[in-house]
C-alpha cells in the first residue's frame, strides 16, 4: 500500500510539474488545469518567499545620479556614497575595459538615470554592508518599489546571487523567470541567453 501511495505521489508531482513548466505543449483542454497549478504555486511561493516590504521608518536619501544600470550615487549625510544594488547585474556601460561595455548596458543605465532623477531612495541592507570596491550594498526602494524588481521585470538585468546576501534570491529568480518567459527587454533581443 505504501509503495502504491509513493508511486501515485511521484506521478502526481510529475504531472503537476508538466502542467506548470510546459503549458504551451499541453492539449487545449488541460490549459485551465495548468493555470490552476500556476496560481497555487504562486500562492505557495508567497508563503515561503514573501515579496519584500519596505520599512516605513527607513531613512531616505537624495539621489545624485546613476553610475550605471545597477549602481547609483546618493548623498548620505552630505557624503557622496556609491550604492550597488544587491542580487542583480545589469550589462556593463562604464567598465574600465572598454570592450566589456555594451549598448544594452547604456540602455539599462539610461533607464535607471531617468527613473531615479530628482528622487529620494530608501535602503535595505542584508548581511554584508560593503563590497570589495567599497560600495554600499543595499536593496534600493524608489516610490515604494524595489529597483531590483523593476530592472528584473523589464529584462534590463539578470539575477546575481552572492552569498551571504541572499534574502530575496528566490523572489528575484522568480521575476527573472517571468521576464525570460515573456521575452522582456534583453531576453527578447537575444542579448540575455536563456
Amino acid at each position: 500500500m505504501r509503495r502504491f501511495f509513493s508511486f501515485f505521489l511521484v506521478i502526481a508531482v510529475l504531472f503537476g510539474c508538466i502542467l506548470y513548466c510546459f503549458p504551451q505543449y499541453l492539449p487545449q483542454e488541460l490549459v485551465p488545469a495548468s493555470q490552476i497549478v500556476r496560481y497555487w504555486v504562486k500562492e505557495l511561493e508567497q508563503h515561503i518567499w514573501p515579496e519584500p516590504e519596505q520599512s516605513t521608518d527607513a531613512m531616505s536619501y537624495d539621489v545624485i545620479r546613476a553610475i550605471d544600470g545597477d549602481t547609483l550615487l546618493i548623498s548620505m549625510d552630505g557624503i557622496e556614497t556609491a550604492v550597488r544594488l544587491i542580487g542583480i547585474n545589469a550589462p556593463e556601460s562604464v567598465h574600465p575595459e572598454a570592450e566589456k561595455n555594451t549598448a544594452e548596458g547604456e540602455q539599462a543605465s539610461l533607464w535607471l538615470k531617468q527613473y531615479i532623477a530628482g528622487k529620494r531612495v530608501t535602503l535595505e541592507y542584508d548581511q554584508e554592508l560593503n563590497d570589495r570596491y567599497g560600495r554600499t550594498l543595499a536593496y534600493v526602494y524608489v516610490d515604494n518599489m524595489m529597483l531590483e524588481d523593476a530592472l528584473l521585470t523589464m529584462g534590463l538585468a539578470r539575477t546575481l546571487t552572492m552569498e551571504p546576501n541572499i534574502r530575496y534570491q528566490h523572489h528575484f529568480e522568480m521575476l527573472e523567470k517571468e521576464a525570460r518567459d515573456n521575452g522582456s527587454g534583453f531576453w527578447g533581443t537575444g542579448f540575455f541567453v536563456k
